[in-house]
C-alpha cells in the first residue's frame, strides 16, 4: 500500500525539489467504495465554492507498474478568477494548479490524497497571496476530512 501511496503522488507532483521541503502529503482514508467517494468528494468541492474543472485517469500510467485498476483518477478544481489571477501573476505554479486531489480505492477503502498547496507560499511576493494559498490549503484538509466523515458509522 505504502507504494502504491508513493508512486501517485510521484504521478502528482511535478517538482519533486520543491516538495521535499514539504513531507506532509494530506491523505484520508474513507470507509466507502469508490464510486461513492468520488460522487462525495465533487459535492464537498461544491460546497467548498470550488468548481471542478476535470479529472484525469491514472491507470494507464500504473498499468505499466502492473497495477491493474480503473480506480484512480485526479480531481481538478479551483476557483476559475483566482486560479486565473495566480497563474497570470505566476507562472513558475502553473504547474501545481488548479488543485487537484487523487482518489484511489485500496481494498475496502478509497484513499484521497493531496499535495498540499502551502508548498506554494515561498513563490508568490504578497501577504493576500499567501493567505489564499493558506486557504487553499485548509479548504482541502477540510475538503478530505468531511469526505471520510460522510462515511464513518452514525456520520
Amino acid at each position: 500500500m505504502v507504494i502504491r501511496v508513493l508512486t501517485l503522488c510521484i504521478i502528482m507532483l511535478l517538482s519533486a525539489t520543491t516538495f521535499a521541503v514539504y513531507n506532509k502529503i494530506l491523505t484520508e482514508r474513507v470507509d466507502a467504495n469508490f464510486v461513492d467517494t468520488w460522487a462525495a468528494l465533487n459535492e464537498t468541492i461544491v460546497a467548498y465554492h470550488y468548481h471542478p474543472a476535470y479529472f484525469q485517469r491514472c491507470d494507464f500510467a500504473l498499468n505499466k507498474l502492473n497495477y491493474k485498476s480503473d480506480k484512480y483518477r485526479i480531481l481538478f478544481f479551483g476557483e476559475y478568477d483566482e486560479i486565473k489571477k495566480m497563474s497570470n501573476k505566476y507562472p513558475e505554479i502553473v504547474p501545481f494548479l488548479p488543485l487537484k486531489i487523487t482518489v484511489m480505492e485500496e481494498g475496502n477503502y478509497t484513499l484521497l490524497i493531496a499535495t498540499p498547496p502551502i508548498i506554494l507560499s515561498s513563490l508568490v511576493k504578497t501577504n493576500d497571496e499567501r493567505m489564499t494559498i493558506f486557504r487553499w490549503q485548509e479548504d482541502i484538509k477540510s475538503i478530505l476530512k468531511q469526505v471520510r466523515r460522510q462515511f464513518q458509522l452514525g456520520g
